[in-house]
């Protein structure tokens, strides 16, 4: 069993009382109205995370991947604390340089528009770009 994961594990012999992690109670069609993910506090923490990661920073390839993955696990956290109830998130972070080249980014997904959602915040200064995604996928 994962942390955090709605679904359970028990092998012979586990009690499951004594399992850490609560399973979903019920089904739910769709979340409540105050229960629908709300874009702008996740723009406001995406944008935050990366004004404090890359403002003043020049482009080094060296430090991309760290910065990348930094980055993800920040958004990745404050997020987890807005508490969105039964909504897993996925959190997309690409980093490149500015060198006057195009970029096309794309996603496909299959998901229900009424219940999941996402939002996607743009950095960029002198040699940096940095587009952060978090995608929220309601789980029934």
């Amino acid at each position: 069993t994962r942390t955090g994961d709605a679904v359970h594990t028990i092998s012979a012999g586990k009690d499951p009382s004594h399992d850490s992690v609560p399973a979903l109670q019920s089904y739910q069609i769709k979340p409540a109205l105050e229960d629908k993910f709300k874009e702008n506090p996740v723009k406001e923490i995406i944008r935050n995370t990366v004004t404090s990661k890359l403002a003043g920073r020049y482009y080094d390839s060296d430090n991309a991947k760290k910065w990348t993955i930094s980055i993800a696990n920040d958004v990745n956290t404050r997020v987890r604390e807005l508490k969105m109830k039964r909504y897993k998130h996925i959190v997309q972070v690409t980093i490149g340089e500015l060198k006057g080249a195009g970029v096309k980014c794309g996603v496909r997904c299959l998901w229900d528009s009424e219940t999941d959602g996402y939002t996607s915040d743009t950095f960029m200064n002198e040699t940096i770009f940095c587009v952060v995604v978090v995608f929220a996928v309601y789980l029934y």
